[in-house]
């Protein structure tokens, strides 16, 4: 029996330190896991005083604040001693940790202090070393690339044995002499032969910057389940890990659903176990497969009841489906809108889709009794304002029941196909003899005047108002004459209806 510390560095959303910690407590083996730090979101203009994440994005609160997410301050002697202590207690025979491409800096710097205290292999795993393996082995001793459930358990069993660990399907290793073994990749695992996810409270410890405690989740998860009934997605946007993931492993088998008896019997389970309220459903698009759902939603009402939430895409449902969802204990749904201009869906977002669409799905989650909810990018470099005034358009006519949190902008990952097209833009710039263009991306000012348009459909002001105001030159001159109707105390004076 094999003894592995999964370390998730920073606390969020990440299902894979449960799902592997499952893994190997069914095979035989003893896991823990250790949330080390948090992130914390600050002002952009307190950022300056934190250190920033790789790929952290600027997003534009509803309430008018600017928020650079992916904060923290630099790690301490005195949490690395907090960290030490607790893997000590535990006594690991191996060590993994599970990273995305923007803490490839920290995760190296936590690795190399944890170096110094344990001879015990470390292997990294999640998308950071699945896209960027070069940046990734020179830290680790072995990489995971893509799913690593089978890779973990095999690891472990290695150690257990005592065999050699260099040569594991779906993984690069490095040797005593720094040679690197690239060894072949693992097929996509069936979703119904996985474990139930490991969220047993005595098997985590939560590391902040004053104490160590055993026994607790992270803030963030509280008395919400986390589960994906299927990975991979139908879609293919630029900008999404899916896609780059469909690139790289094959589109055909990349979209897998594991069987409604699976998925009732992991939340019956938490139902029993846990001390939860909520369950979400992280599936990139839960919405997908309308016949899944007629089977698995009558089960869930009857069997687990309990209320729940959800992504969907516009052209995956309809108003019987969201019918459906609010009588099996749907009540709250996402939609990725993401634009208003259809150039932009396009062109750079290979999600082309029409707005008339997007504009009656959204109608279907109002009528359907749903709180809905719509994610929006309102910044990238191929922004033209014409862009930005369809989005305006489009937020006029879209139901402004639906609400956005925030408002972002794009984050190039490495490798992904917007990040490509981002970097031939920025070459073609750069090139000696590259024209200027008059129709260049939008001034930080017309951004700024944008968002709070957009930020004015979403209160009770009429329509025709909202248009009056959009095709106003003054209000385009100087924005901050669009303040007084941003005021939630003063939205009732301007628009003769109550806050």
């Amino acid at each position: 029996m094999a003894r592995v510390a999964i370390i998730k560095l920073f606390t969020g959303l990440n299902l894979a330190p449960a799902q592997l910690s499952g893994e190997l407590i069914r095979a035989g083996h003893e896991s823990r896991v250790y949330y080390f730090r948090d992130y914390e979101d600050h002002t952009l203009e307190d950022s300056v005083n934190y250190e920033v994440a790789d790929f952290s994005g600027l997003l534009f609160s509803v309430d008018g604040r600017e928020v650079i997410w992916n904060c923290y301050t630099p790690f301490t002697d005195f949490e690395f001693d907090l960290l030490f202590k607790a893997l000590e207690d535990f006594r690991p025979d191996a060590i993994g940790f599970s990273l995305y491409s923007g803490i490839i800096d920290e995760s190296a710097l936590v690795t190399e202090k944890i170096r110094e205290r344990f001879n015990v292999p470390i292997i990294w795993g999640g998308p950071a070393p699945t896209l960027e393996p070069e940046s990734c082995i020179p830290h680790a001793d072995l990489i995971c690339i893509n799913e690593g459930e089978e890779v973990i358990v095999e690891l472990a069993n290695r150690i257990d044995s005592g065999d050699s660990w260099l040569d594991i399907e779906g993984t690069w290793a490095r040797d005593n002499n720094g040679e690197i073994h690239k060894n072949p990749n693992r097929s996509n695992l069936p979703l119904n032969d996985i474990a139930i996810p490991d969220w047993r409270t005595e098997n985590y410890v939560h590391i902040g910057k004053e104490r160590a405690v055993r026994g607790r989740f992270p803030r963030n998860l509280g008395k919400e389940y986390p589960i994906m009934t299927q990975r991979g997605c139908p879609f293919s946007c630029s900008f999404c890990i899916e896609s780059r993931y469909q690139e790289m492993f094959g589109k055909k088998d990349s979209l897998r659903r594991r069987d409604i008896d699976v998925v009732i019997e992991e939340l019956r389970w938490a139902k029993e176990n846990l001390d939860i309220e909520t369950i979400l459903f992280y599936d990139d698009v839960f919405t997908v497969n309308p016949r899944w759902l007629d089977d698995f939603l009558p089960r869930y009402k009857e069997e687990i009841g309990m209320p729940f939430w959800c992504y969907t895409y516009p052209t995956t449902h309809n108003l019987r489906m969201m019918k459906q969802l609010k009588d099996a204990g749907c009540v709250s749904i996402t939609m990725g809108v993401q634009s208003g201009s259809e150039r932009i869906l396009k062109e750079y977002y290979n999600r082309p889709t029409k707005m008339a669409r997007v504009i009656e799905a959204g109608k279907e989650i109002v009528e359907a009794g749903l709180t809905g909810f719509f994610d929006l990018i309102t910044i990238n470099e191929f922004d033209r304002e014409e862009d930005l005034r369809q989005t305006f358009d489009f937020l006029i006519e879209f139901p402004k029941e639906l609400k956005c949190v925030a408002f972002g902008e794009m984050i190039t990952f490495p490798t992904y196909s917007f990040t490509m097209m981002s970097d031939e833009n920025k070459a073609s710039k750069k090139e000696p003899n590259a024209i200027a263009s008059s129709d260049e991306q939008p001034s930080r000012e017309t951004y700024d005047y944008y968002h709070k348009l957009y930020r004015l459909t979403r209160t009770p002001m009429p329509l025709d108002q909202l248009r009056q105001i959009g095709n106003d030159i003054r209000f385009r001159n100087d924005h901050s004459l669009l303040d007084p109707y941003l005021n939630p105390e003063k939205i009732a004076r301007f628009t003769g209806l109550s806050a």
